[in-house]
């Protein structure tokens, strides 16, 4: 990386040569390095001579390790929400569902640092009823799909009727448990596909619509949503 020219031969005030290619750098270094690693893993000496620059840098742009870390927290929340979306086919509400659920799971396993910094920043967590006109009350990113999908399930009739908010979050406290479950306790278990989809089943029965399907020219009719894959 080319550094930029030093106080001494340029004349510039103190930080002038902290740039926006600078900040980004970090942000990307920074978020790179917390895919597999805790927060608390960061080390900001390493991070900052990694772009050829002081901690001075990061405590300028950032405010600080809290600083970055919200703002590692804000890129995250981006890149669920991209692989959350990019995860739907739009054949049916149904398998979208499940594909965004897996999709969730996916992601956390293979970005277990990042999913730390995302359900862990209290701005973050998904919240029933947060007040729109607050910014600092928003939904997630990721949250957004999530939303949309459950939404149509209760549209179509698929969920039963009920608060969209209150059972996306119901939802995702589910999938977060049975993640988090994997993350610390089964990661290494073979079985640890097997749970999840048998609680991906669970939460998704739990809000279905009651009554039994008709019979289609595919095969025989089948019960409520979640009874199959």
């Amino acid at each position: 990386m080319t550094r930029s020219p030093s106080r001494a031969t340029t004349g510039a005030p103190p930080h002038a040569q902290y740039d926006e290619a600078l900040r980004l750098g970090i942000l990307r270094e920074a978020t790179r390095r917390l895919r597999g690693a805790a927060p608390e893993q960061l080390g900001l000496r390493p991070l900052a001579a990694s772009q050829g620059t002081s901690t001075t840098a990061i405590y300028t742009m950032f405010g600080g390790k809290s600083g970055l870390l919200a703002a590692v927290a804000e890129e995250a929340d981006r890149m669920l929400a991209d692989a959350l979306r990019e995860s739907l086919r739009h054949d049916s509400v149904e398998t979208d569902m499940r594909s965004l659920c897996r999709a969730y799971r996916r992601w956390a396993l293979e970005n277990q640092g990042l999913y730390a910094l995302v359900v862990g920043e209290p701005v973050r967590s998904p919240r029933v009823g947060a007040d729109r006109r607050d910014p600092q009350s928003r939904d997630p990113q990721w949250r957004e799909p999530l939303l949309e999908i459950v939404d149509a399930l209760v549209d179509e009739g698929v969920f039963r009727a009920t608060d969209v908010h209150e059972a996306a979050t119901a939802i995702w406290a589910s999938l977060h448990g049975v993640v988090s479950l994997e993350l610390s306790v089964w990661r290494e278990s073979p079985s640890a596909e097997q749970y999840f989809e048998t609680q991906l089943a669970a939460i998704l029965r739990s809000w279905a619509a009651g009554g039994v399907r008709p019979a289609t020219a595919a095969g025989p009719a089948t019960s409520s949503i979640g009874m199959v894959g």
